[in-house]
């Protein structure tokens, strides 16, 4: 029995390496359509070597803005003296995600905002912001990603015609003076447009909140329709460009595969039976 009792404990103890995962890539591969800032320089790439030398050899250069596809925008874009990219802590680059849906509101004004109210909105549903949250605002706009006039608003460079959702500066102050009322840190927000502001905005106030604070932000990710509300882990993967105001990201969410799991459980209940039966056959031998 006590054989049993040990092969069940090892069991048990390994099963959260074996309950499954799956994986959500957040952002948008950079090539010469990737979407930037109206009047950016598009990224561009030339080969340097392509071809055998008695082995495969393959180089490129490229050259391209911070602030290309999926980035991510350090403190120090909108607020002096403030982080810059490879002065955010490792530490505030993972943490527990959360996704606040305005979708319905976009659908009906393409200029839509995420305020205050929605936030306290979802707070009352889903309980508070978890400590270290990175918290993504899903509009909808993302599905429009890589055709310049659905995503701006305009095929041209004239920054007074853009049109797209974001963040209301009241939403901004709600974030950032959440560590003050609750003793909980938010590190980072995101959207699935090309600014945490909205298009019409001439001031990017949010952007100045949240970064005064040193709440980087995320703009141009992909994929929040495949993130449920809560229960997801977040990787921010920036390049590493000392002194950059920002810098391509790659965003990686971690979230739990059901189907998965359930297999991983049925598979140790099969190891603990075939444990008990072994274990009942040595005490009768």
């Amino acid at each position: 029995m006590l054989i049993t009792l040990a092969i069940f404990c090892a069991i048990v103890a390994n099963i959260p390496g074996i309950l499954g995962v799956k994986y959500v890539d957040l952002g948008h591969s950079v090539s010469e359509v990737s979407m930037v800032w109206p009047g950016t320089s598009p990224f561009t790439s030339e080969t340097v070597k392509i071809g055998s030398m008695g082995f495969w050899y393959e180089s490129y250069r490229f050259c391209m803005a911070e602030h290309t596809g999926t980035h991510l925008d350090a403190p120090s874009h909108f607020a002096e003296g403030k982080w810059s990219v490879d002065q955010i802590p490792i530490t505030h680059l993972m943490g527990p995600g959360v996704v606040v849906d305005i979708q319905s509101k976009v659908e009906n004004n393409p200029i839509a905002e995420l305020t205050s109210d929605d936030l306290m909105a979802w707070m009352d549903e889903h309980g508070p912001l978890p400590d270290g949250v990175i918290l993504f605002v899903r509009t909808g706009w993302g599905n429009r990603y890589g055709n310049k006039t659905a995503y701006f608003g305009t095929d041209t460079n004239d920054t007074s015609k853009l049109i797209f959702p974001g963040i209301n500066p009241g939403a901004a102050q709600l974030l950032i003076g959440y560590e003050a009322a609750t003793g909980r840190r938010v590190f980072g927000v995101g959207v699935d447009t090309p600014s945490l502001d909205y298009g019409p905005s001439t001031l990017f106030t949010s952007h100045v909140e949240l970064f005064t604070a040193n709440i980087y932000g995320l703009e141009n990710v992909a994929n929040l329709e495949k993130l449920p509300i809560t229960g997801f882990h977040v990787t921010v993967m920036p390049m590493k460009i000392r002194g950059g105001s920002g810098a391509p990201v790659r965003i990686l969410a971690t979230l739990p595969d059901h189907s998965a799991t359930s297999q991983a459980i049925a598979h140790a209940s099969l190891l603990y039976f075939m444990a008990a039966s072994f274990s009942l056959l040595c005490g009768y031998l």
